[in-house]
Formats: structure tokens, C-alpha cells, sequence
């Protein structure tokens, strides 16, 4: 059996490689996790047309403001975003067309937008079938509720439902028992009940 012996020159000559290593990190390590460095494609189903309009042109702004923020300190992993839109008139047929274009077409990784329930109802099942995740802005409790698929996602949003339920109390308690509501009648309307 040999002994091995760690000299203080051994062990200088080893930390001295894994500074020089660390030094140049900046340089690779984006790249240690991403399969490749091609832009990561992002579909963006936005309201540019029908009822969803004005809210499609500020999703429209913030979206490509965030895109060139983060492209600007790197990207992603090192890997660039590309923002690939197409309207969706806000219509939920239109919409499950959008998915599949953002699949076939295009081939983007994910796919993100709508706010208009009626339009995530419609999309999601095409998102499901291509197993293209899906992010979505609606409130509505059917994204929470699991009614639509493992691939539609709602981030970091409440939904109708729980905000209903947080403030029912109050309202009761503060102004009065009887309410009127004006909703839409789609989805998100109807959560509000």
C-alpha cells in the first residue's frame, strides 16, 4: 500500500488552477446547463384585435421592454429571448389556431399571453395535444381549479375566485348585503359569482 503525501507546493498548484479556472467563469458557465445557445423562442399570444385591444397593446409594451432588459444583461442562461407574437383577436378559436402556429410554425419552447379567459379556454387544449407549456394572465379560477391541463400554467396571479373570497367579508361587513356586479359573461365573469 503506497501512502500519498499532499505537499504545500501540490496543494498551492491546485488552488492556483481552480482560481485561474474560476477567473474565466464568466466566459462558459452560462453555457454549463443550456443544451444549446440558440435563442430561447417565446410565442406571445397577445390581444392585438377585438375586445382584449387595449390591454393587448400594454402587454405588448411591458413584453418587449422586459425581453430587451434581459437580452441586454445576457439573456436567459446566456441564451437570447425571442419574442415571437401573433394576434389572437381575442377569440378562442383564433386562439387555439395561435398555439399551434407557435408549435408548427415557429417552433417556440413556451408559449404566453392571454388575459381573456374565454381565449385561455379555448387555447389551452391545443397547448395540452402540442405539450407546448403554456403561461397564461387570466384570473379566472379555471386555471387553479385544474379544469384545463398540466401545461397551462398561471404564475404568480390570484385567481377570481380567491379575491372574491378575501373580500366578501369586508363587503358585508362594511357595505352592505346586497351588491350589484356588471361581469363579462365568459369564464371570468361567471368566477365572480
Amino acid at each position: 500500500m503506497t501512502k500519498s503525501t499532499t505537499t504545500r507546493r501540490g496543494a498551492l498548484k491546485t488552488l492556483g488552477a481552480g482560481a485561474a479556472a474560476a477567473t474565466t467563469m464568466p466566459l462558459w458557465a452560462r453555457y454549463t446547463h443550456a443544451q444549446s445557445s440558440a435563442p430561447i423562442k417565446v410565442g406571445f399570444q397577445v390581444h392585438r384585435t377585438g375586445i382584449g385591444a387595449a390591454y393587448g397593446r400594454w402587454y405588448d409594451r411591458t413584453t418587449m421592454a422586459a425581453v430587451q432588459k434581459i437580452n441586454d444583461e445576457g439573456g436567459i442562461n446566456g441564451r437570447m429571448v425571442e419574442i415571437v407574437a401573433e394576434d389572437d383577436g381575442t377569440d378562442p378559436k383564433r386562439g387555439a389556431e395561435v398555439v399551434e402556429k407557435f408549435a408548427n410554425q415557429h417552433g417556440c419552447d413556451i408559449a404566453f399571453g392571454t388575459l381573456f379567459s374565454h381565449v385561455v379556454i379555448g387555447s389551452a387544449p391545443a397547448a395540452g395535444e402540442l405539450k407546448l407549456p403554456y403561461f397564461v394572465v387570466s384570473e379566472g379560477h379555471h386555471v387553479a381549479s385544474g379544469m384545463l391541463n398540466r401545461y397551462t400554467l398561471q404564475p404568480g396571479i390570484t385567481d377570481v375566485k380567491s379575491q372574491v373570497q378575501a373580500m366578501a367579508p369586508y363587503v358585508a361587513g362594511n357595505l352592505g348585503k346586497k351588491v350589484t356586479m356588471v361581469f363579462p359573461d365568459f369564464a371570468f365573469g361567471h368566477d365572480h359569482r
